[in-house]
């Protein structure tokens, strides 16, 4: 056998001994340093526990008067059309963001009580999606702000259901 068939083969061997291992360790929370930095590669499974309360992202600017505007929710929403059942890059990445929103959530309910969720890689990662949404609209010297609201079915949002209020940015 050549070099490249052994690799492969090691590379089959690896993953089922993965898959084995993650079968026996069924049930338990695996945590750790390591297997935080391999999560970005599997989706957010926690949709399939039932019908319930969705993290959601908000953010405002403050206009030049110095009013802040109306909290916009981040919705993503498919537009559909033939061609998606092939390419659809457009709205998975909007399902992406979305996944990121429930990572951070996810993330600030399991945070230690000496930390703060400022230093969590998700925190920096939705603080670049919101100001990234921001400059898409055309807006840069103003302040703005996001939140994460964890908004129930059928209800409107309302500030009691605020998980996390960023400090005042600058765009």
């Amino acid at each position: 056998m050549n070099s490249t068939s052994t690799l492969t083969l090691a590379l089959i061997a690896a993953y089922f001994v993965f898959v084995f291992g993650s079968l026996i360790l069924r049930g338990r929370e695996v945590s750790g340093p390591w297997w935080y930095l391999l999560r970005s590669f599997f989706p957010n499974w926690r949709f399939y526990h039932g019908f319930g309360s969705q993290p959601r992202l908000f953010t405002r600017l403050q206009q030049p008067d110095g009013e802040w505007t109306e909290w916009q929710m981040f919705m993503p929403r498919a537009q559909f059309s033939l061609f998606d059942l092939f390419h659809n890059a457009r709205n998975n990445l909007l399902l992406a963001n979305q996944n990121l929103v429930d990572h951070l959530a996810f993330d600030i309910q399991t945070l230690p009580e000496n930390k703060s969720a400022v230093e969590l890689v998700s925190y920096k990662m939705v603080t670049q999606l919101a100001h990234s949404m921001i400059r898409q609209q055309g807006l840069t010297g103003y302040r703005w702000q996001f939140q994460i609201l964890q908004v129930p079915p059928l209800q409107a949002p309302n500030e009691s259901m605020t998980i996390l209020l960023s400090p005042v940015l600058q765009a």
